[in-house]
């Protein structure tokens, strides 16, 4: 299966400069080969509501205000799904480290996720879903159990 992850605003959110998000995918054997994202934001501006701030798989810095240039809304690029095999009943983890939400329940406020997987529509879901368990490592820092979203 390919996989991909994306987190993106659950209303309009402000970054400032140096605004960075990296995410990937991790499994008990390690992390996902290529799942590694790095969104860094190098000036200052808006997303509006259920835009995209960051995804897994590729890497995006963002230096223009497309919003201002009149070349679009502003938003991350989109996911770059990775390789994953999986046996049935392996936890799949998706780990997020930022410095725009440094509490869970900020993120949780924030953002929401969207699940992308090829050969399906995205998924978008709450962070505090019922099926999901979140945890913060450090201010930050975030593990996210996406396994019961993976289920046929």
């Amino acid at each position: 299966m390919k996989l991909g992850l994306e987190l993106t605003t659950s209303r309009p959110t402000a970054l400032r400069l140096g605004t960075f998000f990296e995410t990937w995918i991790t499994t008990a054997s390690g992390n996902v080969r290529r799942s590694l994202g790095r969104d860094e934001y190098h000036l200052s501006l808006g997303l509006g509501e259920g835009r995209r701030l960051c995804a897994t798989g590729r890497t995006h810095l963002c230096q223009l205000d497309l919003a201002e240039a009149g070349l679009g809304p502003n938003q991350a690029r989109p996911a770059a799904p990775a390789d994953l095999d999986l046996e049935i009943g392996t936890p799949v983890l998706w780990a997020i480290r930022t410095n725009q939400f440094l509490t869970l329940p900020d993120l949780v406020a924030g953002s929401r996720g969207r699940l992308v997987r090829e050969g399906s529509e995205p998924l978008d879901f709450p962070l505090d879903h019922p099926l999901l368990t979140n945890a913060e490592v450090a201010p930050g820092r975030y593990v996210l159990d996406i396994s019961a979203l993976l289920l046929p």
